[in-house]
């Protein structure tokens, strides 16, 4: 069985895996975006807001951890 492939505009190929699970945000500029940038669906903000938050509790763990 094929597993799944995240892609998008910008990683036709593959969502590199900084992006897709290791948080980085790509509202900033990433090595091979070719200029194109997450853009919000509307009405996502709550979505958003909810990955934000989880992700500060991720990176607050891991800080505590060392």
């Amino acid at each position: 069985m094929d597993a799944w492939v995240p892609y998008c505009e910008a990683f036709p190929e593959r969502v590199p895996a900084e992006i897709y699970t290791g948080g980085f945000d790509h509202r900033e500029p990433f090595e091979g975006d070719r200029g194109i940038r997450f853009e919000m669906r509307p009405g996502g903000e709550r979505a958003l807001a909810s990955y934000e938050r989880a992700l500060a509790r991720k990176r607050e763990a891991q800080r505590q951890d060392g």
